[in-house]
């Protein structure tokens, strides 16, 4: 009994050592302490974190795209997601939580794939906050490196990616890709091209490579439909003539009903209500 006692102090000590980094905790770590969730680490305060979703919301809605995408439902999914896979890996659930919210933060400045300027907005967001110095980093680390530009460092960066790039994944995929294309310009709204949509699949395609969990990898496999060069020229088309007059996603994802057969919109229903995640519960 005494060596149990001994042991235990030992691993408080290092506990209470190893909380005073600069870094978030490694895996290893976590498996060291006993680290599974966020009521172990770093404790984002509740208030703090609805400030968060307010000013995310705010700027997905009326700032990004000039307000073009306002009602729509990605942040709020990639959120959901992010937690059921942070549950599943014993990543800081606040910590994603709200980097999801905030990753597509640099967005409005005219595109998120550069990691630098995506972590520097993020860190001049957070100021307002009053967070630890780990809370912030933690955070900016999900919003600066969740395209996939480069590999994320930390597991709750790993997380925030795998979460926005299952978004891209299937159908809905094609939608989202293409809604940002069409409005950042990239094709063509009123003349998709057949080099459009292969632009639009290779990204899908790189995307679903760039996946770092074991758990996101099987989702991904499980949401990824095959779909032929006309009805994904059809969907292309269709997407960015509607994302380009400002129709949000889940409108548009009702209109290609018509278009898909009956299990293409089983699974793009299940995107959108989140349904698959009850199959890796």
């Amino acid at each position: 009994m005494k060596k149990f006692f001994e042991k235990v102090s030992t691993k408080i000590i290092r506990l209470v050592a190893v909380t005073n980094q600069r870094q978030p905790f490694s895996l290893r770590q976590r498996k060291i302490y006993g680290i599974v969730n966020s009521s172990h680490y770093f404790m984002l305060k509740k208030n703090i974190l609805l400030k968060i979703k307010k000013v995310a919301l705010k700027t997905d809605h009326d700032v990004a795209f000039s307000g073009k995408s306002k009602g729509n439902k990605h942040l709020l999914r990639v959120v959901r997601v992010a937690k059921f896979l942070a549950q599943k890996t014993g990543a800081d659930e606040s910590v994603v939580a709200a980097g999801a919210f905030l990753h597509d933060t640099a967005l409005p400045s005219g595109n998120d794939y550069n990691y630098l300027k995506n972590k520097k907005i993020a860190k001049d967001l957070l100021k307002q906050f009053n967070l630890s110095l780990n809370e912030l980093d933690g955070i900016a680390e999900c919003v600066a490196s969740h395209e996939g530009t480069i590999t994320p460092k930390t597991l709750e960066a790993k997380i925030v990616h795998d979460a926005d790039t299952l978004e891209k994944a299937g159908l809905l995929g094609i939608i989202r890709h293409t809604w940002k294309m069409a409005n950042l310009k990239n094709i063509n709204h009123e003349k998709v091209e057949n080099h459009d949509v292969k632009m639009i699949l290779r990204h899908i395609e790189w995307r679903r490579k760039k996946l770092q969990t074991p758990i996101a990898k099987k989702i991904e496999k499980y949401l990824s439909i095959t779909v032929n060069k006309q009805k994904a020229k059809t969907i292309v088309a269709l997407t960015a003539s509607m994302a380009f007059n400002g129709v949000i996603t889940e409108k548009i994802a009702l209109a290609l009903r018509k278009h898909l057969n009956k299990k293409e919109n089983q699974k793009l229903r299940e995107q959108l209500n989140l349904d698959y995640l009850n199959k890796f519960e």
